[in-house]
């Protein structure tokens, strides 16, 4: 049976901050707002990729901070990592490392976006 991933859905602590962000940061689309099992859900379009974005339950614990298990990063291809890292630093992206040859054919930048998620942008020749 084939898989193709449909979406990754991040909880996040301030809904329209990080619906914000993403919009600002990767001129993410909202393409739907739908409430599930009495929650928020906002549905996004990053390039190819689906966020689905939602606020903690009332009834689930606090996230731990640091190092956790599950999601670690979101990785999105770029065409120059250069140039995207320039673009996004201009637009007030907060990066933990600038662009690098992370081994030979591979560049990388990352950045931290709301809610303690990592992005990777990644460049392979």
């Amino acid at each position: 049976m084939p898989y193709t991933l449909d979406h990754v859905h991040l909880r996040c602590q301030d809904l329209e901050g990080a619906v914000d962000y993403y919009q600002k940061m990767f001129d993410g689309e909202v393409v739907g707002r739908f409430e599930a099992r009495g929650m928020a859900l906002v549905r996004m379009k990053v390039g190819d990729v689906f966020l689905a974005l939602s606020p903690k339950r009332d009834d689930e614990p606090e996230p731990q901070s640091g190092l956790h298990w599950g999601t670690y990063e979101l990785g999105f291809l770029v065409d120059d990592v250069q140039k995207t890292y320039e673009d996004l630093k201009a637009r007030g992206a907060d990066f933990v490392l600038p662009p690098t040859v992370v081994r030979p054919g591979v560049q990388a930048a990352f950045l931290m976006a709301p809610d303690g998620v990592k992005i990777e942008l990644l460049h392979r020749d």
